[in-house]
């Protein structure tokens, strides 16, 4: 009997040491603190129109403004084994009022947007650049676009917004012309967050 109790004792004690040893190795292995949020999304410009005073250099530092437009933003399904977009037509998570100036430099547009992406308001500010006019068909233009993000509520230091874009006759909506492509934006957004702040 009591060599049966020094056995069970034993075969405890030998637990208890494998249970803290798994929950050390949990712990090691846990989800570091996400101080980083990204998101995949599709633009589609609902209406586009000239400039108001919401364009002014005041309020979007752009320095000609020459149009204005309000987008939403799309969630977009990838598939898991390669990444290919399945769905670029998901659920609404977000929105951008943005103002596009001439720059400077030819084929480059002034850029300011503010929003909101799944529910985090921002502003921002940079530029759009024409890469390709004309392609891949006549009557399509590829641009890419990028934002600084700034005036991100508490908790975060910053973000940015880049796009790879393409234009269509049909300025508007998500059907282009020529049919077949998916405009208007496909843009990752990337935010980030003070480190020991959720």
């Amino acid at each position: 009997m009591r060599k049966s109790l020094v056995i069970a004792a034993l075969f405890t004690l030998a637990s208890l040491g494998s249970d803290e040893a798994v929950a050390q190795q949990t712990n090691a292995t846990a989800t570091p603190q996400e101080i980083e949020q990204i998101f995949i999304a599709r633009s589609v410009r609902d209406s586009v129109t000239a400039p108001t005073e919401f364009c002014g250099k005041a309020n979007s530092g752009v320095n000609e403004p020459n149009s204005e437009s309000q987008f939403s933003f799309r969630s977009v399904v990838t598939r898991a084994s390669d990444g290919r977009v399945i769905d670029a037509e998901s659920t609404t998570m977000g929105n951008i009022h943005a103002c596009f100036g001439s720059a400077a430099n030819p084929g480059t547009l002034e850029f300011y947007g503010e929003g909101t992406i799944a529910g985090v308001a921002y502003k921002g500010f940079g530029d759009c650049i024409i890469t390709r006019p004309d392609f891949p068909e006549k009557g399509l233009t590829v641009f890419r676009c990028y934002l600084s993000l700034r005036d991100l509520p508490d908790g975060y230091i910053g973000g940015q917004l880049t796009t790879n874009t393409i234009v269509s006759k049909n300025r508007l909506g998500m059907q282009t012309d020529p049919s077949g492509y998916r405009q208007f934006s496909i843009a990752t957004i990337r935010l980030w967050k003070k480190r020991g702040e959720m």
